[in-house]
This record gives structure tokens, sequence and C-alpha cells, in this order.
């Protein structure tokens, strides 16, 4: 049996407006599994019975959830800074008043949305209080493109 040497696939996540525009964030480590979820907007319509007519409300956008994982141990660095670029794409980006529009591909897999969650959970530390290892949740909303909403004017009297 022939041993491919052809490297893996990795995660990679590139914000397509911005500050940070063209730049690929790379995980460290892929995830071990992907979640895709779709909700449909349905409402009960003169609900009298166990099965009622059901309304269709609006459409939803799909959502991606993933564990990237990050190590330094063998390197003796921080997971810190590879965390921080992350967190930068979760971030209001002041060029364009809002956080990026990313693209999610993993292989031939890709996803354009915008980062709705992330959370670091740094779980093996050096002597110094160094993060040698984080794990990041991510979730993503599938978009085609992102907006600034207009501020609410003040009501007058």
């Amino acid at each position: 049996m022939a041993i491919s040497t052809t490297p893996k696939a990795l995660v990679y996540i590139t914000p397509v407006e911005g500050k940070y525009s063209g730049n690929q964030y790379k995980a460290q480590f892929n995830p071990k599994e992907l979640q895709v979820d779709k909700t449909v907007s349905w409402t009960p319509k003169d609900a009298v019975t166990d099965d009622p007519t059901m309304e269709f409300k609006e459409p939803q956008s799909r959502q991606l959830t993933c564990t990237l994982y990050f190590d330094s141990f063998e390197q003796g660095g921080t997971t810190y800074d590879d965390v921080a670029k992350f967190e930068n794409l979760a971030k209001l980006d002041d060029t364009i008043k809002h956080p990026p529009l990313c693209i999610f591909t993993w292989g031939t897999f890709n996803f354009k949305g915008v980062i709705s969650a992330l959370s670091s959970k740094h779980t093996m530390f050096s002597s110094e209080g160094k993060s040698l290892r984080c794990e990041v949740a991510l979730t993503m909303q599938s978009a085609s493109k992102a907006t600034v909403s207009a501020p609410s004017k003040p009501s007058s009297s």
C-alpha cells in the first residue's frame, strides 16, 4: 500500500473586504468535524389542531460550526498570536464599519459568510503562563454580503 505524500488540505479563513481583505488565516490543525445547519422559519397559522397549517415566514442563513486547534508546545511559542488573527475577523473593522465578510475553505468545501461567534479555550500553559494549546470554537452565518444598518434617528417630541 502506497503512503500518500500529498499534504492534507488545511482550513483557511479569508476576509473578502476591509483592512484584512485577501489575507489567508490558517488553522494549525483541521477540525475533527464540521457541521452546517439550515433552519427554516415556519409559524403555525390558525393553530386549532395538532397538525396546523404552517406559514413560511422568511429564509434563514445556513450556520457553520467547528472547532479549530492550535498547539505551540513543540515550538516553544504561544498560541495567542495565531488566535488573535481569527479574533480580529470577529471585531469591528473601522474601514468598513462592521466585521468582514469571509470565506471558510477546507479542501474543496467553501462557505461564505460572517463570523457570528468565536470562543477560545486555552487548555495547556507553560510554567511562565503562556498558552501552549488552544481550541477555537467558530460559528459563521452564510451571507452574500455584509452591511451596516443605518443608525436610528432619535424621535422628536
